[in-house]
């Protein structure tokens, strides 16, 4: 059954889901691009709040692809007692060099580490899965890096995220979609199979994901993910 994943940009947002916590509590700074990064303090203030009634992950920023740097930004968001640290891939030079280098430090890494791709940035590459399941990443989530108002469908096709997701899960990774999600897409979305679905937009006052997001529409979402209703099925 797909799960779904809320993302918070503080503690006092974390606490306004207390009725209805998403089954992974994401934290990141949406003011700070994509996959903005919050102060390693406030994080764990976050964990700690949470206490294991839900998983709990992080993003370490929209980083340079250098793989030194982002280690260093991993490990120390792990050491804030998150379930999971994610970190974005951009296009680089040699992705998979970079990767390479990363396979010796995520193997020791206790922490499980997500790799975040972007759908507007990269095609689908079954390759590249495969190169991240070697790496030691333990997931691997498709997103947007460009917050204009664009969902992720309208950068790749159902069949593309029907092959991702095969393709990832046979692998043994954990998979995730984002993106711009709106909640009349996560009938036909659960469809494609993915272990979770990642929201941020879709929760917050006008869809606008750098508002505080409100409680009644994080309910809609979870009763979404929750129903076998078919009738909530619309085109994307």
């Amino acid at each position: 059954m797909t799960k779904w994943l809320a993302s918070v940009q503080s503690l006092e947002e974390a606490q306004l889901l207390s009725s209805v916590l998403p089954d992974i509590l994401d934290m990141k700074n949406p003011s700070q691009g994509a996959l903005g990064a919050l102060p390693a303090n406030v994080v764990g203030d976050i964990v700690h709040w949470v206490a294991n009634r839900c998983e709990t992950s992080a993003t370490v920023g929209d980083l340079p692809m250098d793989s030194d740097i982002i280690m260093s930004a991993i490990q120390t968001m792990a050491e804030t007692g998150v379930d999971y640290v994610k970190i974005g891939l951009f296009p680089c030079k040699d992705l998979n060099g970079l990767l390479n280098e990363m396979t010796a430090p995520l193997t020791a890494l206790s922490t499980p580490v997500i790799a975040v791709i972007f759908a507007d940035k990269m095609a689908f590459d079954p390759e590249l899965l495969l190169t991240l399941h070697q790496a030691g990443f333990a997931g691997v989530m498709v997103d947007t890096a460009t917050k204009n108002g664009q969902h992720l469908c309208q950068h790749w096709s159902l069949t593309q995220l029907h092959q991702f997701t095969s393709k990832a899960k046979a692998l043994g990774l954990l998979t995730g979609l984002a993106g711009a999600l709106r909640y009349q897409d996560i009938a036909l979305l659960k469809e494609v199979n993915a272990d979770y679905l990642g929201f941020r937009s879709a929760l917050c006052q006008q869809q606008k994901r750098t508002n505080q997001l409100t409680e009644n529409l994080a309910c809609l979402v979870q009763q979404a993910i929750q129903t076998e209703d078919q009738t909530l099925k619309k085109a994307i």
